[in-house]
């Protein structure tokens, strides 16, 4: 601190006395806010320790590791600097509205970003009325400064070969003395076999970039991604085909001795980065003159092409996508994933084809299984009627639901509000109920 900053320091705090101030106080009061977790950036961290163990509100359920990680850095880049100090009991809806509002006008940040910002700073104010500290959240119900739109972006068949071949070639291993830097230079061998993964599975680029070699059975040709590490917290059962048995093949070989099929070049003993997958598209796009897309641009690909050219149910599709109830595919919140793997199998080798070999994908009428194949009302009904002779109520009612969402008259969204029926019933653990229940269905 220079003479002149501590002269100008000490007029500072005259004149604060002057007005009547105390910044002895203030200070002291400062470092007690701090001390009780009285300062929003407290208020985040009690936050956070509570949703590592779903005690947060919400959903009730732990918060995946990468899910804090990412509230964390919006927090220190943005929230923070603005708004950590504060006191939380005094933030207004005012305040909220004025710090959105500069995401936009001094940050510069894009709808989407300033969105999830504010979705963290909900959530944690959120947090401080579930624990009684204040009675209501200042965020709740502001209107966000730039309104969200739907993301509607797809490759088309073009730019979906283009990348796919920006992934091939990268699959192999480099030549000695090859540039690794660049907008120029190749993809790294690890990042494009996960591509090629991801492409051929439409699975999310979590799923792809965190894959455990333990989660693959190369006899019986599945992925089985477990529920901490998909997205909707349920089990995920990927098909894999020829093209993606190639794609594994390679990729064991990367790091033999990692337990990660995708081992991160950069930082020994991890596995390859989410974030640097979007990188790498974005890069991959830039180079190869493509409009700018994302991996989830690959999902909503594969998915528009399933449905529309090829005539797969959107039920499957949903159930290739790993989707849960509430987002459109399944019946019930809980069913055995295992019981649709043929015809996602199928699915996904339609998918292949139309990806690698284009022009000789075949029909989806040819390719999936007959969805009405043996799933007749009165068949579906005594099978279900069985499991209830045998005290299985939840296993009868998800029967029921799994053998008629197979059937091509039956609506999906009709059948979901069913189910949820039935299984209350099961839940109740009334046999008569569920009976009149499966009796009902005609």
């Amino acid at each position: 601190l220079s003479l002149a900053e501590a002269r100008s320091k000490v007029a500072g705090l005259r004149i604060a006395v002057v007005d009547g101030g105390d910044p002895v106080a203030e200070k002291a009061a400062a470092r007690e806010r701090a001390r009780t977790g009285e300062t929003l950036d407290e208020l985040a961290e009690a936050y956070w320790q509570a949703a590592t163990m779903g005690l947060h509100g919400g959903r009730r359920r732990p918060k995946r590791e990468v899910t804090l990680s990412n509230e964390r850095q919006m927090w220190r880049n943005h929230i923070q600097p603005r708004l950590g100090a504060r006191p939380f009991t005094e933030l207004r809806r005012a305040d909220i509205k004025v710090f959105m509002r500069t995401l936009v006008t001094e940050s510069g940040l894009a709808a989407a970003s300033v969105a999830s910002i504010g979705s963290v700073l909900h959530a944690v104010l959120g947090f401080a009325v579930l624990e009684e500290r204040i009675e209501a959240n200042p965020a709740l119900g502001l209107a966000r400064p730039l309104a969200l739109t739907s993301r509607e972006r797809m490759f088309d068949d073009a730019a979906l070969k283009t990348l796919w071949n920006a992934a091939s070639e990268a699959s192999v291993r480099r030549a000695p003395g090859e540039k690794t830097a660049g907008i120029h230079a190749r993809l790294e061998p690890e990042m494009g076999l996960a591509i090629q993964l991801l492409m051929l599975t439409l699975t999310r680029r979590n799923e792809v970039a965190g894959a455990r070699k333990t989660e693959f059975d190369r006899t019986a040709k599945i992925w089985t991604i477990p529920s901490e590490r998909a997205k909707a917290k349920h089990q995920h059962v990927v098909p894999l085909g020829t093209d993606a048995l190639e794609v594994l093949e390679v990729a064991w070989t990367l790091d033999p001795g990692s337990p990660y099929l995708f081992p991160s070049a950069r930082s020994p003993g991890q596995h390859l980065d989410p974030h640097a997958i979007t990188r790498a598209f974005a890069r991959t796009c830039a180079r190869r003159k493509l409009a700018v897309g994302s991996p989830h641009d690959v999902r909503r690909s594969g998915a528009t092409a399933l449905t529309g050219r090829y005539g797969v149910s959107r039920f499957v599709v949903g159930l290739v996508l790993g989707h849960t109830p509430n987002e459109g595919a399944a019946v019930t919140s809980v069913y055995d994933r295992h019981t649709y793997v043929p015809e996602k199998r199928a699915a996904l080798e339609l998918w292949a084809n139309h990806l690698v070999r284009p022009g000789n994908a075949i029909t989806a009428p040819s390719a999936l299984p007959d969805p009405v194949a043996g799933t007749h009302v009165d068949e579906a009904k005594a099978r279900a009627l069985a499991l209830c002779q045998k005290g299985e109520l939840h296993e009868a009612v998800l029967s029921i639901c799994m053998d008629l969402s197979r059937h091509p008259d039956t609506a999906s969204s009709h059948l979901t509000i069913l189910g949820k029926v039935g299984l209350e019933r099961a839940a109740a653990g009334s046999r008569p109920q569920v009976e009149d229940w499966i009796s009902g269905f005609r």
